[in-house]
């Protein structure tokens, strides 16, 4: 009962945080465009917020080791804030800019979040703990964009005003209802959680978890392919606009969220870690493969629905796999590390799938498909 209560309270907080970062996410364009943004600008605003989240993202991780999680949680929160506020008043580019920075290097909170999942969880039910996080995100993502789209008709400062909110609602739900896991007396005195290169790059030379690091890295790239270029696929091939592709991000949400939250502990339940996330690798690339080939809607919306099937059942189990290869004193860091490689495949992956499909538009989904089967080959043998 007391790992329900706190499991609830971690999923309350990450879906509060996600919401304030979905509201915000849908609008970031038109903002800066307000201010005569060209689309190379933009697309450098939105990469902003994922290159400072990949170098903080393991520091963060790492001093919530040494520190404790809710320290640390809630100055990333207050972050969150501080950004989201500056947005709200930003009159020009540069302190547009200055917003994502700050947003960035304090929003790789997520590895605490996951950290803090694996400190109350056992091995047996740790999957399905990661799986909260995953159906959190999913949350904020359904609801966030629709909440910023109803009230940017107010004006762009009103829904940088309700993140900002939203945000000091986090730091109050995480200084009254989480327990620290932490004991911060014997982590600050250990050698495990100090805070350096060298721990990190014994990580990542770790046979045990370099793999699972890369293929996150490359899920989060092959994917975050698809979700690029998918709008522009879609109103090639189908001539949709914003409202369907809109809708169509909803139903992937909704599944996301009914995927991880009752599918997923099912089939590990049953099945293990190990073998959920080899079925997501296969369902992933199975999608991708097939998505080109939709000839109806109807055909579209069958092969659409396996990808977030393959992504629900990979993220949450492989995020489980990494936290037993270590001990408690470096949850942080191992899925600090893990989440900074998926930040730099959702960089790259956009940026790689644009460029394919000026030569074709089934070129991009082709691609993803080969590094998600390989990967899938791969794992079968060596995971």
């Amino acid at each position: 009962m007391k790992n329900n209560k706190a499991l609830l309270t971690i999923f309350l907080i990450v879906f509060i945080d996600l919401l304030g970062f979905g509201i915000i996410l849908p609008l970031l364009p038109f903002i800066a465009k307000k201010y005569l943004a060209s689309p190379l600008t933009i697309g450098i605003l939105t990469a902003t917020y994922s290159f400072f989240q990949f170098i903080f993202t393991p520091i963060l991780g790492r001093l919530s080791d040494r520190y404790g999680r809710k320290k640390i949680l809630i100055i990333s929160q207050l972050g969150s804030m501080i950004g989201y506020l500056i947005l709200a008043f930003a009159n020009n580019l540069p302190l547009i800019f200055l917003s994502r920075v700050i947003d960035g290097v304090t929003g790789g909170n997520i590895s605490i979040a996951q950290a803090y999942i694996a400190d109350v969880t056992t091995k047996e039910n740790r999957a399905k703990g990661m799986g909260l996080i995953g159906a959190a995100f999913g949350l904020g993502f359904i609801f966030g964009p629709a909440i910023g789209g109803v009230l940017s008709k107010i004006s762009y400062s009103a829904p940088a005003f309700l993140a900002a909110f939203v945000s000091l609602l986090t730091i109050f739900t995480t200084y009254f209802f989480l327990k620290e896991t932490v004991d911060v007396e014997k982590a600050t005195h250990s050698k495990k959680t100090s805070l350096n290169w060298q721990n990190i790059k014994k990580v990542l030379v770790n046979p045990s978890l370099n793999l699972l690091i890369l293929a996150f890295f490359l899920v989060n790239l092959s994917f975050s392919s698809f979700q690029g270029i998918f709008p522009l696929y879609s109103e090639k091939k189908f001539g949709f606009g914003p409202t369907e592709n809109g809708w169509i991000f909803t139903y992937i949400g909704i599944l996301v969220v009914i995927i991880q939250i009752r599918l997923m502990p099912f089939l590990v339940s049953k099945f293990k870690e190990k073998k959920v996330m080899k079925a997501g690798l296969f369902l992933l690339s199975l999608g991708l493969f097939l998505l080109p080939l939709s000839k109806n809607i109807f055909l579209l919306g069958l092969f659409l629905t396996l990808l977030p099937f393959g992504n629900g059942l990979f993220n949450p189990t492989i995020q489980a796999l990494a936290s037993e290869e270590v001990g408690k004193l470096e949850y942080g860091e191992v899925l600090g590390i893990m989440q900074a490689f998926g930040s730099v495949g959702r960089i790259l992956g956009p940026i790689i799938a644009g460029e394919f499909f000026s030569f074709s538009v089934n070129l991009p989904f082709y691609f993803s498909f080969t590094v998600v089967f390989v990967l899938f080959l791969v794992a079968c043998k060596k995971i």
